[in-house]
């Protein structure tokens, strides 16, 4: 990714010095070949993502809790000025008051460094909190993009809103049955389903679903579909679906 690649030799230093705390040998404070100016940046990050530096140098790895590694490893990442970060299922490893923590990690690093991330997770509430639009996908291919608040109130995709009903719900007393959920069995990625990769756990599915690949479409500013029996009505907006 070329938003994360170095420019400059010293920018390979800092990383070997951040990759050092979790994945090399006994630490040290003083790194050898180091100049003040590269030791000043990590403790710059390091501190900017909440860890003391002259407490977090000299540890071992195995020193570190799962919410000290993922800090690290976020300070691996914004030492290199990026101006995009994929996060891939950042906090699923860790407990759910860590989880709260990181997450206002990200937030805080994303206005500081003015970063864009791409966020990558299952887990719906998160996904909620910390974006600013929402990209649904089903087996490779877009199904429903849109802002957060609109797409979890009024969702356009039948696969979108039994992702949404599957959330469990914090009440012992909740009917479990209130919501239907997918039938079927998973199709195989490696040979999809014509047209609508979603048709055969749908039952909104036609002809036409497996006849053709539905294209994105708007239902809303800012919020599109891709099906052609979405449960909001697509509306005109005024521009191509080709700018989703």
């Amino acid at each position: 990714l070329g938003t994360l690649i170095l420019p400059a030799v010293i920018g390979v230093v800092l990383l070997a010095v951040l990759a050092g705390l979790l994945f090399s040998g006994p630490s040290r404070v003083d790194f050898p070949g180091v100049d003040d100016a590269a030791q000043q940046r990590v403790d710059e990050v390091l501190e900017a993502v909440g860890l003391d530096p002259e407490v977090a140098k000299p540890k071992r790895p195995q020193e570190f809790s799962g919410g000290q590694c993922q800090r690290i490893s976020i300070a691996r990442a914004v030492v290199t000025d990026p101006e995009l970060i994929i996060c891939d299922e950042p906090v699923s490893a860790l407990d759910v008051s860590v989880q709260a923590q990181i997450l206002n990690q990200l937030e805080d690093m994303k206005a500081r460094y003015g970063l864009t991330m791409v966020f990558v997770a299952h887990d719906l509430a998160v996904v909620k909190n910390v974006s600013d639009r929402v990209a649904v996908m089903y087996l490779g291919k877009l199904c429903e993009v849109g802002p957060p608040q609109a797409l979890y109130a009024e969702p356009a995709h039948p696969y979108t809103k039994a992702l949404l009903d599957a959330i469990p719900v914090p009440d012992p007393a909740a009917d479990v049955h209130e919501n239907e959920h997918l039938g079927g069995d998973l199709p195989s990625p490696i040979d999809p389903p014509s047209g609508c990769r979603f048709r055969t756990r749908c039952d909104r599915a036609t002809d036409v679903c497996g006849a053709a690949e539905p294209q994105m479409q708007p239902v809303a500013e800012g919020h599109h579909v891709a099906c052609h029996h979405p449960l909001v009505t697509p509306v005109e907006i005024g521009y191509p679906s080709s700018q989703v």
